[in-house]
């Protein structure tokens, strides 16, 4: 009951919205100086992951992505995509035809979504308008903090970026960089 009524208020509560950066040592053998050394680990409420569950539950029809996204799927990983991409070099090579490709390296991807850009891509895909306007309220009133050696430091606001650990972002981020798949279909370049 409570669940159904943050979804049809387009609410969560105060706590759902606030994460925790814990930086953690990427590797015991490096330098534990250097800033770039450290993995920063974002730790949310449990309810609002179970919240986020049922959420998956209610619209995981809508939260799809092109069958060429191999990334964050079940029974889909960096494997099937390289499989894919060998046996297709393999093909074109065998045919002696010239295969060029390209790849793309997306740093610290999840922290570069545009929550707006999100949103209209949502709103596009027709997902539900009641998810769009609770994503929304959520992800307009995202803060964190950082905690190192027991001291947690002053809350600041996230302005982008899909929430570290959440169970919707892998499926969000999905559906975000998921346009230069569809461009590329609509081209008329690619293999077939």
């Amino acid at each position: 009951m409570l669940f159904n009524a943050f979804l049809s208020h387009s609410f969560v509560p105060g706590d759902f919205c606030n994460g925790i950066i814990v930086p953690v040592l990427k590797s015991k053998h490096g330098d534990a100086t250097k800033l770039n050394m450290y993995r920063a680990i974002t730790l949310s409420p449990v309810l609002s992951k179970l919240f986020e569950l049922v959420l998956h539950n209610l619209f995981k029809d809508f939260l799809t992505s092109d069958q060429l996204q191999f990334g964050f799927k079940k029974k889909s990983s960096c494997s099937h995509a390289l499989f894919a991409f060998n046996e297709s070099i393999k093909y074109y090579m065998s045919n002696q035809t010239k295969v060029f490709t390209a790849f793309l390296d997306a740093s610290k991807a999840f922290d570069k979504v545009l929550h707006n850009g999100l949103f209209v891509k949502l709103l596009r895909r027709n997902v539900p308008v009641s998810l769009v306007l609770l994503l929304r309220n959520w992800y307009n009133h995202l803060q964190c903090c950082v905690r190192w050696q027991n001291k947690t430091g002053y809350s600041f606001p996230v302005f982008c970026g899909v929430r570290q650990g959440g169970v919707l972002s892998p499926y969000l981020f999905a559906m975000y960089v998921n346009d230069p798949i569809n461009t590329l279909r609509l081209s008329g370049y690619g293999l077939y």
